[in-house]
């Protein structure tokens, strides 16, 4: 891709909503705008000029290596053919994982052996993690049996000791949905001490050991 259509694209897309980066047929990166630097830390000055993959290093749902220099992504679209977007577990400068959802641009050049791969992504760590906890869930669960004669029966368990107080719920809510002790905090205005407080009272409740065991009993009995 050209100089000038590369100083158009990124006057274009730096002050997207979402983050994006582009890189070149050898796979380095030559755009990398202002969301993208907020979402994963890194600046621009940071990253521009090198391989993608070096900076990314990202990880499919199976924790297979998504990024590297042999992207089957660039190799799709060398071929003509759609990319499709995808979910990949990278990281931030800190070192803290990230889930973001990628779409995928090819933009072509007016030689017909280069191009322009636009990436515009977005934060879906929450979502991943809830998807997560509810194929666990429903693997604690155990299988549904159905019946002509009635409802879905789910397995057994035993009743909650005690009943929760609101805030509780609240807190349970909030489990259910993945965030984390100081996500909780954030959310309901109290120190993430307190939010673990909560969590561990729940469980007593509750008679479990793991927040997993508490949103199983939660969905049963209705709880949330």
């Amino acid at each position: 891709m050209e100089i000038g259509s590369v100083q158009h694209l990124t006057r274009g897309l730096s002050d997207a909503a979402d983050g994006v980066f582009a890189i070149d047929q050898g796979q380095r990166l030559v755009l990398w705008n202002k969301a993208a630097e907020r979402l994963l830390g890194f600046q621009a000055s940071e990253v521009l000029g090198r391989p993608c993959y070096e900076v990314l290093a990202g990880r499919d749902r199976a924790g297979g290596f998504q990024c590297g220099p042999d992207c089957p992504l660039l190799s799709t679209a060398r071929q003509g053919r759609a990319v499709e977007s995808c979910d990949i577990l990278t990281h931030t400068k800190s070192g803290e994982g990230i889930w973001i959802n990628v779409s995928h641009i090819v933009v072509p050049s007016s030689r017909p052996d280069r191009f322009t791969m636009v990436h515009i992504f977005r934060d879906v760590t929450r979502q991943v993690q809830t998807d997560s906890v509810l194929q666990r869930l429903h693997s604690l669960l155990g299988e549904v049996s159905w019946s002509l004669d009635g409802p879905a029966r789910l397995p057994s368990l035993d009743p909650p000791i005690k009943p929760l107080t609101k805030r509780q719920r609240d807190v349970l809510r909030l489990i259910a949905k993945g965030e984390s002790a100081k996500g909780i905090a954030k959310t309901l205005n109290i120190s993430p001490a307190t939010a673990s407080n909560h969590t561990q009272r729940i469980l007593a409740k509750l008679g479990v050991h793991s927040k997993l065991e508490a949103l199983a009993v939660a969905f049963r009995y209705n709880l949330l």
